[in-house]
């Protein structure tokens, strides 16, 4: 049988693991669905057609699977799907997708920290291992990929792609994509994340060839003429290929070299 509080609100839809408990004065409203070992901390609530997977911990204070926050939604019966083993800490919020069929849903993967009153927008998705510190923010259908790091107080606009292993700083924001294994401060990319992929056990030549095909992104102003000489001088290793498809897929623009952000935002003002 799960492990209720008696001031815990649960509505007769959800459908609770035994193993799940929840705390005082929680709200478990909809057709919620919350998977073995889930522990729900007080004063939180969980709304609508939510999944959580196994042994995560939410709140206090959590705010997930409310309605997507849109001026165009009428409220639909729209969708949240998270997966095992996420920290969602006190006062984060994640809203469900603003579409109702089952093309759309806002996802978490697995082993995700969302740290306090961090906001995961609607339709955003997100990989596995990923940390979102204080306070940061992902506007709707921002894609994370795995192990990335947002720091505290960042913002992301909506439809940002951030690609895998990249680090972003705090109070830092961004309106373009950022590439995978980048490091991006000061709206720019100021180099690679190497601390990440030494963690992520990424082989030292595989790391010497991401560090090469960085180079040719800091090296030439034209990001087409960087992209064509890492093509050229780079081992073509898959890491190095995953930075050049996510360069070719981007619809929003890449986040430029430190060397030449300035002359980009410039241009951008104009």
């Amino acid at each position: 049988m799960p492990k209720l509080h008696p001031t815990a609100i649960v509505d007769a839809r959800a459908a609770l693991a035994d193993s799940v408990e929840i705390g005082a004065y929680c709200i478990i409203k909809g057709a919620v669905s919350l998977g073995p070992g889930t522990i729900v901390h007080e004063h939180s609530h969980i709304h609508g057609q939510t999944t959580v997977g196994s042994n995560c911990r939410i709140g206090p204070a959590a705010f997930v699977g409310l309605d997507p926050q849109h001026r165009g939604y009428t409220g639909a019966p729209t969708r949240l799907v998270i997966g095992n083993e996420n920290v969602i800490r006190e006062g984060a919020s994640i809203h469900r997708s603003f579409k109702s069929d089952e093309a759309h849903a806002t996802v978490l993967g697995d082993r995700n920290y969302l740290m306090g009153q961090s906001h995961v927008g609607h339709d955003c998705i997100l990989g596995n291992d990923i940390t979102i510190a204080n306070g940061a923010l992902l506007g709707g259908h921002v894609t994370v990929g795995d192990k990335c790091f947002i720091g505290g107080g960042a913002v992301v606009h909506q439809f940002v792609r951030i690609g895998r292993l990249a680090v972003m700083s705090g109070n830092d924001r961004t309106a373009r994509d950022i590439p995978p294994f980048a490091a991006a401060r000061e709206l720019s990319l100021k180099g690679f994340n190497i601390v990440g992929c030494r963690r992520s056990e990424i082989p030292s030549a595989t790391i010497k060839a991401i560090r090469a095909a960085y180079h040719c992104i800091h090296t030439n102003r034209n990001l087409s003429i960087a992209v064509q000489k890492i093509k050229e001088t780079v081992p073509q290793v898959p890491e190095v290929l995953e930075l050049i498809e996510f360069i070719a897929t981007t619809h929003r623009g890449i986040q430029p070299s430190i060397h030449f952000a300035r002359d980009v935002h410039l241009n951008d003002e104009e």
